[in-house]
């Protein structure tokens, strides 16, 4: 194929989404009910309403219950134990506020939630001042349903492949069809990424693959906290099936329980201490690391909660989980062991609190910013220490968005799209289809994985292992150029190889600047959290090319949460 031969195909609207999970879609709906007379469209690489994360995961609300906790109450706490200082308190108060109105927003949608017979909510307590609710698997179809309802238009099976600026701000996005090759150049008033994070394609289940992330990026939208990028939990031996909330009983080959080296009290979820002592038992020779799950309550019960309609009445899900669960029991039989493994999370793409980047007009939400808005703090993206959230922040983030794009649109005039730009954009999405020899993504992404896989370099840190694991990121960057797609399905293959390898550098180099332990963030080498020298954000820029590192101060003195050393009037 050549590039003249390749068809355009030219669209232009106010709100242009790109991607249709719950995030994307909470945008479109909600923007449509702030001012109908918007045009909206979601740019789907898969099918909305089928695609993105709520509809594959444990289908979880994170609840707060105010009759026992305020949101400045949980703030405090979470500061404290699990932002470890570097969170926005003023969004997550925001977000915590906002739980009734997210959660009736959902049923008024279409989505069920379900309640006990006296008309309460049906939630299951997972950790301090929160408790989980479950939803079915149709959550994001509910959903699709409404925004097709109030004139919603969704192009599916186009991958978006770069963001068009022009005069500095966001115009629209190109792309290609993966069923015929099709060019698409959509110009737009505002872009909205809502792609999700990145996960490096090590765990099933969760699919973000970063490329939100690398055509942000490339654009010039700055990065934020890439170094938390690192979630991992506990899995089965043999199936590797996520084996969720067993790091509360946990215990080696000698039969000691060593849940107790690192856990003193209930805590709100995994934490990567958990992830710190596997490794420092099994480097010891003292794995396998088995769990006990009778001893402790949520774990006593195996799959009730997905698995049987008394706790939360989810045909949709009941029926893929008895399939999930069943074939990884079968796999599994009595083995006991666990295995810990990275899932990645990384989404770092820097906003403020109206979600807009460092472009303006262009907007990032759910996964794709977590921890770029630094509303959580120091831990990736959900459900990183906050089960339940991953939903409910893509859920927050939508319904702020369409507020934001609606002011944005009303006090900005209209801009045309660059032309050489549009051109460069094609040339560059379908270089590896044209290549006539080449490396395949497989092979990229494996030499990602082997870098960023190892818990060791990515969770429990050193430098000595980051400089390993950099050295891999870049004998894969190397190959980049030289990547060669087969077809439209692989040329989409071939994006997010690339995608996973910026993503990876972002996170080593970041890493190894942060010489301190924080929150998630664990490094053997520098053990302690260092608020002198280290109560900042880093900053990733790119800048003619290369990427640049810089760091943000976090304004504490706006808070009313403080750290130690401004609580004793250090400061």
């Amino acid at each position: 194929m050549k590039n003249a031969e390749i068809q355009e195909k030219v669209l232009s609207t106010d709100v242009l989404i790109v991607g249709g999970g719950i995030g994307g879609l909470t945008a479109a709906v909600r923007t449509k009910e702030v001012n109908p007379h918007l045009d909206v469209v979601i740019m789907e690489k898969n099918t909305t309403g089928y695609s993105g994360k709520a509809n594959r995961g444990g289908g979880v609300l994170q609840y707060f219950d105010f009759e026992k906790c305020t949101p400045d109450q949980f703030v405090q706490y979470h500061v404290h134990n699990v932002g470890a200082y570097l969170g926005d308190q003023e969004l997550l108060h925001e977000y915590v506020s906002k739980n009734n109105e997210m959660i009736d927003k959902l049923v008024e949608w279409g989505v069920k939630v379900p309640y006990t017979e006296d008309g309460k909510l049906k939630v299951v307590p997972t950790g301090p001042m929160v408790g989980i609710i479950g939803v079915d698997l149709d959550i994001t179809l509910q959903v699709r349903k409404a925004a097709v309802k109030l004139g919603v238009k969704i192009l599916d099976k186009v991958v978006m492949s770069d963001v068009l600026t022009s005069e500095g701000k966001a115009v629209g996005a190109v792309g290609y069809s993966l069923l015929d090759g099709t060019f698409h150049v959509v110009k737009a008033k505002t872009v909205v990424l809502a792609t999700g994070s990145q996960n490096y394609k090590i765990m099933p289940m969760w699919n973000g693959r970063g490329d939100g992330i690398a055509a942000a990026y490339r654009a010039g939208a700055e990065m934020r906290n890439t170094e938390f990028g690192n979630f991992a939990q506990q899995y089965t031996a043999r199936a590797h099936h996520d084996a969720v909330f067993t790091e509360n009983v946990m215990y080696n080959a000698l039969g000691e329980n060593i849940t107790k080296n690192f856990r003193r009290f209930r805590e709100a979820d995994v934490s990567s201490k958990a992830v710190a002592e596997w490794y420092k038992q099994m480097s010891a020779g003292k794995g396998p690391i088995s769990v006990h799950r009778e001893e402790y309550e949520v774990t006593a019960h195996g799959d009730a909660m997905f698995t049987t309609p008394r706790v939360w009445d989810r045909p949709y899900g009941i029926e893929v989980w008895k399939r999930i669960y069943g074939k990884a029991a079968e796999r599994d039989g009595d083995c006991k062991e666990i295995v810990m493994c990275l899932v990645g999370e990384q989404s770092p793409v820097k906003v403020g609190h109206d979600m807009q980047t460092t472009i303006p007009g262009l907007y990032a939400i759910g996964d794709l910013s977590y921890t770029g808005s630094t509303a959580p703090g120091a831990v990736p993206a959900p459900p990183g220490r906050n089960r339940g959230s991953g939903i409910l922040n893509a859920v927050f983030n939508g319904l702020i968005v369409a507020e934001s794009c609606s002011d944005y649109i009303e006090k900005n005039s209209d801009i045309a799209i660059d032309d050489d730009q549009v051109k460069a954009c094609k040339e560059r999405a379908y270089a590896p289809l044209l290549r006539e020899v080449g490396i395949s993504a497989d092979e990229v992404m494996d030499d990602v994985r082997e870098a960023i896989g190892p818990v060791e370099n990515s969770v429990y840190m050193s430098q000595h292992r980051l400089e390993i694991g950099l050295r891999k990121v870049e004998k894969a960057k190397a190959k980049v150029t030289q990547l060669k797609a087969a077809d439209f399905h692989d040329l989409c293959n071939c994006h997010e190889a690339e995608a996973m390898v910026l993503s990876a550098e972002m996170q080593f180099k970041a890493a190894s600047m942060r010489k301190e332990s924080r929150g998630w963030f664990l490094r053997e080498d520098y053990p302690e959290m260092d608020n002198e020298n280290w109560l900042k954000y880093i900053i990733v820029k790119n800048m003619n090319g290369e990427m640049v590192f810089d760091t943000e101060d976090v304004p504490y003195e706006k808070w009313a949460v403080k750290p130690p050393m401004f609580q004793h009037g250090q400061k």
